[in-house]
């Protein structure tokens, strides 16, 4: 066990070093690769319960973790290409890649209905959930605290619905897209600001990696 566990430790060591750029922000295909080697490991482990067992897990949950932080890489590469100038934010949390709408840019003020000059965003989002298909996209909407807590709830899940909508009418598949609303109870910033309500009324699409 103790050989194990030293050889685990200096895998993780040495690729853990490849995590960053030169600076420092995190290379998301290593991060990916990270978190597969850790996996299979465990996997492997499992399934043999010896040295040989535990690295070829592994090595194939690295090489699994990796291709997949790759993609996301591409993608997120693809999206800030796509929509540039639009107003929407894209963030790879290295799991997940979140695609931030604003109210600003996407809604009238009070309403679910998004607004015209935004859709041609949406479809350039929708197009690269087709491109890239092996993922599950959980729309999510968010307000700020101005107003009772059950008019924020409604409004966020009117929100959320509306944009799934027409990411499902542009052709994403409505087995791999859900919605649902936060209201004001997961704010990014504060609300005691105008600038930070701002922030906090958007709408999110989380893509999920399923392989």
């Amino acid at each position: 066990m103790f050989k194990v566990t030293g050889i685990l430790s200096a895998a993780t060591v040495i690729t853990l070093a490849g995590c960053t750029y030169n600076d420092g922000t995190p290379n998301q295909p290593a991060t990916g690769a990270v978190v597969g080697g850790v996996t299979g490991a465990a996997i492997g482990n499992a399934i043999g319960d010896d040295t040989r067992s535990t690295i070829i897990g592994g090595a194939i949950g690295a090489a699994v973790g990796g291709a997949i932080g790759a993609n996301m890489a591409q993608q997120e590469h693809e999206l800030n290409q796509q929509l540039a100038g639009s107003g929407a934010v894209i963030t790879n949390t290295g799991s997940q890649l979140r695609v931030i709408l604003p109210e600003g840019v996407t809604f009238p003020t009070g309403s679910a209905t998004v607004a015209s000059s935004f859709r041609p965003a949406l479809r350039e989002v929708a197009r690269s959930l087709n491109a890239h298909p092996n993922s599950t996209v959980r729309v999510v909407g968010h307000t700020d605290n101005v107003g009772s807590a059950a008019y924020n709830q409604q409004l966020s899940e009117d929100r959320a619905l509306a944009v799934a909508r027409i990411l499902v009418r542009d052709g994403v598949s409505s087995s791999r897209t859900t919605y649902s609303g936060r209201g004001y109870s997961e704010p990014i910033t504060t609300n005691a600001t105008a600038a930070g309500r701002a922030q906090n009324r958007r709408v999110e699409i989380v893509i999920t990696p399923t392989r």
